[in-house]
């Protein structure tokens, strides 16, 4: 994608979001670091520019690019190769990057580079979510948070694969430890995480 972010929001002093309007899509496009022992772990990386990019290396290396899904392959290939670091995906996910051939990929809560990977099928192709022992769970499109009057929101049925499956597959996501959601779509959920997914899946 050629869209690059300008500015880095550091949410806690282990998570940073960025993010920018995509003409592409028609909407926001975000993507998280998070840091951990052995430095940051990028999910769905948006370009971010120099100077931001400059901020977000400071606090530590780059270690890994984590995808959500096959649409977000985004510019992980370029990172890949200027910073000699793994792309990982789920293992529902391997196919769905095509052509883009993962260096690592995760079974269902197998962890590495500090997080886990669990498959969410029903929404975008490769759907998986991923737990880090930060507490921070990361999305992709199985669920949105563009609209701060709205809320958190599933992903449009015309987007999935199959909603209802996605919806049941979101539920299992209750019963982990968390206390922040990011999206590839939207702000993070900072407060009250769990109860504002488990709000939305009772609807």
């Amino acid at each position: 994608m050629s869209a690059c972010a300008e500015e880095l929001q550091a949410v806690s002093d282990t998570l940073f979001h960025w993010s920018v309007f995509d003409p592409s899509c028609k909407c926001e496009v975000g993507s998280i670091a998070v840091k951990v022992a052995s430095g940051l772990v990028i999910v769905d990386p948006v370009p971010l520019a120099d100077e931001a990019w400059a901020e977000l290396t400071a606090a530590a290396p780059l270690r890994a690019v984590l995808l959500t899904n096959g649409n977000h392959v985004r510019n992980a290939d370029a990172l890949r190769k200027k910073h000699q670091v793994p792309i990982v995906t789920g293992f529902t996910a391997h196919k769905a990057v095509a052509p883009l051939v993962p260096d690592v990929t995760l079974l269902d809560n197998e962890l590495i580079y500090g997080a886990s990977a669990i498959a969410i099928p029903g929404a975008s192709p490769g759907e998986t979510a991923f737990l880090f022992a930060e507490g921070v769970l990361a999305l992709g499109d199985a669920v949105i948070n563009l609209d701060s009057e709205k809320g958190l929101e599933l992903l449009p049925d015309k987007y999935c694969d199959d909603a209802r499956e996605n919806r049941r597959s979101l539920e299992k996501l209750l019963a982990l430890e968390f206390h922040t959601l990011t999206f590839a779509h939207g702000l993070p959920v900072t407060h009250q995480a769990r109860e504002k997914l488990r709000a939305l899946l009772k609807d």
